[in-house]
C-alpha cells in the first residue's frame, strides 16, 4: 500500500461546533491513514509488515494489536472464499513482475512461486498479539491494506464526539458512516475508468465499497489457486460493512467470476453485496446480488441492469 491521497466529504455541518468536530475528525482520519501505511506497506522496508516478513520462522513474533486483527481478518477471507483470495502471494507477484510493469514467468518459475504460496503458513494470536510463521510467507497487501487503512480512518472519526456523517475516498475505495441514503457512488466502465456507467445508492448506515478490474493493468489480478491471471470479464464492485472485508472480497469475487461469485454471495449469508459489470460486445451487462435490487441506475445507453431477482 502506498498512501497516495485521501478525499473526505462531510455532511450536514449546521453549526460551528459541529464544524470544529469535523475538523478534528479529519485530522484523526489523516493521521490514522499514515499510521496504517507505516504498519502495512510492503513498498517500504520500515513498516511493521515488512519487518514481520524478515522475522525468524517458527517462533511467535510480537506484533501490534492492529496488525494481528488485520492479518486475522485477511486470512479468514481467504478461508471463506475457498482460496480465491490469499494475502501471501508475494512470490507470485514477483514471478509475474507486477510491480515492475509485468512479465510472463517460465513454467518452472511459476510452479515454484505457486508452491511457495501454498506452503506459506501463518498463525495469528490475539492475546498477546503475535504471529508465528513458517515457509517464505511472502506478504502481498495490495488487496487488503487499503481497506484496513480506511477502517482505521473511520474508527478515528468515530472516536470524535459529535462526528458528522463522513465519506472517505482512498484511491477509489469508499468508506462512510452516517448519512444513510445520502451517499451515491458512480461505477466506472471496466474498459475506461474515467467513464462512469452506473450509479449505486449506498443505503447502509456504515459501510465500504471496493471495485476490482483490469482497467489499469491487464492481468494484474492473480488467481491464488492457479497462480495465473484471473479471466477478464469486466469488473466487480462489492459493498460490505467493513472496508477490509470489501477490499478482500472484491478481489476474491473477481477471481471467481460472475456465475461463481454471485452463487458464493447467495450461499455465504455474510451481508456483503456485489454488482458485476460484464463486457458483452459493445454493451455492459450489470449483474447484481439480490440486496442491490432497485439501487442501480444506468448512466449511459450501453449499460443494461439485469433484475437481480429475475432470470439470468
Amino acid at each position: 500500500m502506498r498512501l497516495a491521497g485521501l478525499t473526505v466529504a462531510l455532511l450536514c455541518l449546521a453549526t460551528a461546533a459541529r464544524s470544529d468536530a469535523a475538523g478534528e475528525a479529519l485530522v484523526r482520519e489523516v493521521a490514522a491513514m499514515g499510521t496504517a501505511e507505516a504498519r502495512l506497506s510492503t513498498w517500504r522496508d520500515d513498516s511493521e509488515l515488512a519487518r514481520l516478513a524478515r522475522a525468524p520462522r517458527g517462533v511467535a513474533v510480537p506484533v501490534s494489536p492492529e496488525l494481528a486483527a488485520e492479518l486475522e481478518a485477511a486470512l479468514a477471507c481467504g478461508r471463506s472464499t475457498g482460496g480465491a483470495f490469499h494475502p501471501l502471494l508475494g512470490e507470485l507477484v514477483r514471478a509475474w513482475g507486477l510491480r515492475q510493469g509485468g512479465r510472463v514467468p517460465a513454467e518452472g518459475e511459476l510452479a515454484a512461486a505457486l508452491a511457495a504460496a501454498g506452503a506459506a503458513q501463518i498463525r495469528v494470536t490475539r492475546v498477546p498479539p503475535s504471529v508465528r510463521m513458517s515457509g517464505a510467507t511472502p506478504f502481498e497487501e495490495g488487496a487488503w491494506a487499503k481497506g484496513a487503512a480506511l477502517d482505521a480512518a473511520l474508527a478515528a472519526a468515530l472516536r470524535q464526539d459529535g462526528a458528522p456523517a463522513v465519506l472517505l475516498d482512498f484511491g477509489g475505495q469508499l468508506a462512510w458512516t452516517g448519512g444513510a441514503g445520502a451517499w451515491v457512488a458512480g461505477l466506472a466502465d471496466p474498459r475506461r475508468r474515467s467513464r462512469p456507467v452506473l450509479e449505486l445508492a449506498l443505503a447502509r448506515p456504515r459501510g465500504s465499497l471496493a471495485s476490482s478490474g483490469n482497467s489499469e493493468r491487464s492481468g494484474h489480478l492473480l488467481d491464488p489457486r492457479t497462480g495465473r491471471p484471473a479471466p477478464d470479464f469486466g469488473s466487480v464492485t462489492v459493498v460490505a460493512d467493513g472496508a477490509l472485508e470489501a477490499d478482500c472480497l472484491s478481489t476474491a469475487l473477481f477471481v471467481m467470476g460472475p456465475e461463481a461469485g454471485l452463487a458464493w454471495l447467495e450461499r455465504s449469508g455474510g451481508g456483503a453485496e456485489a454488482v458485476y459489470l460484464v463486457v458483452e460486445g459493445g454493451r455492459l451487462r450489470a449483474r447484481a446480488s439480490a440486496g442491490l435490487a432497485g439501487r442501480l441506475r444506468p448512466l449511459v445507453p450501453d449499460a443494461v441492469v439485469e433484475d437481480p431477482n429475475g432470470p439470468s
